[in-house]
């Protein structure tokens, strides 16, 4: 969500030297960003003494301008310790200390990478394009090229990207559901239907697996995220819940439909297009959760022929070639 901000700092300052703080593993998804100049990797865990380092190399770097796009505690005091002139992060309660410029947190529902470029107004930027960038190397697109030759998919094969995982429940749509949409693709439109999960997540493969009628493509080794982008830019659409692979098809201009729950789906849903859709419920109380007290209703309001419907007309698209 911070990429579209990566570009246009590039644009506007493109003699600058850009440096990007992040963890691994997002570090993957900048290594072939070519508006950067330099990747500085956060490692969480370490001694306080390796802390203390990493503290001391940031202000060395004398950075003339340092902005927090995470805003959590510990990105605020790195950036009021990095001694940049300019210090520029969102206002929230406790942390306006750390910045020069603390920019007023919008009220309005708004897409995540434009309420992120608001942090570039104080450097005199406008933002309107909100674009993501990920970009893959050749031996991403190798390693896809080969995991589809060996799953013996062809180029005239439709081919359907299914990730039903999510570490946070309030995210996760019935996993019976999404076997029998999966059946149903299969049935309507003979895809091929192949999943994509993470470390940790296989179990909710196994269990969309168990509940459909028809054959999936079979698993494989884990991707990395770059590898997992690569793959997407080879599927005809991805299907899903609102998690990473979502947003990297998204960056790779792949059409997504996306179940949403607990998160307003505009807050992550790419605005004015038709490409990137979503679903949502909303049972009355999503402006005032009360997660987990609750039976997930804005899921469960999700319903089979609703995502079917979505389909239907996504796929028309396709074969029209109006994407």
């Amino acid at each position: 969500m911070t990429t579209p901000s990566i570009r246009l700092l590039r644009e506007s300052f493109p003699e600058a030297h850009l440096a990007f703080l992040t963890e691994s593993p997002s570090d993957q998804v900048l290594r072939e960003n070519p508006y950067l100049d330099e990747i500085l990797l956060f490692r969480k865990g370490e001694t306080l003494w390796k802390t203390q380092s990493f503290f001391r190399m940031i202000r060395q770097q004398q950075f003339d301008t340092v902005l927090d796009f995470f805003g959590n505690p510990r990105s605020a005091l790195m950036t009021r310790f990095s001694g940049a002139p300019i210090r520029i992060g969102f206002s929230f309660r406790g942390r306006s200390w750390a910045y020069t410029h603390p920019v007023k947190i919008s009220e309005k529902v708004t897409y995540a990478a434009e309420h992120k470029s608001q942090l570039l107004k104080p450097l005199g930027i406008s933002a309107k394009d909100f674009r993501l960038d990920f970009f893959t190397g050749e031996k991403d697109q190798n390693y896809a090229a080969d995991l589809f030759e060996k799953m013996g998919l062809l180029e005239t094969d439709f081919v359907v990207s299914l990730s039903p995982v999510s570490r946070q429940p309030y995210k996760v749509w019935s996993l019976e559901r999404f076997a029998e949409i999966a059946d149903w693709l299969v049935e309507r439109y003979k895809a091929k239907i192949l999943f994509l999960f993470g470390p940790g997540e296989v179990h909710f493969i196994d269990s969309v697996r168990k509940a459909m009628t028809h054959p999936a493509l079979p698993d494989y080794d884990i991707p990395t995220l770059s590898e997992t982008l690569a793959i997407l830019n080879k599927v005809d659409l991805h299907l899903g819940n609102d998690n990473g692979p979502r947003h990297f098809a998204v960056a790779g201009g792949t059409p997504t439909l996306t179940v949403f729950g607990r998160p307003w789906a505009a807050n992550w849903t790419p605005p004015r297009q038709t490409l990137h859709r979503a679903l949502e419920f909303d049972p009355g109380c999503k402006n005032k959760c009360m997660y987990p007290k609750c039976n997930l209703e804005c899921l469960l309001g999700v319903t089979v022929e609703a995502v079917q419907s979505e389909l239907e007309d996504m796929i028309k698209a396709i074969q029209l070639k109006e994407f």
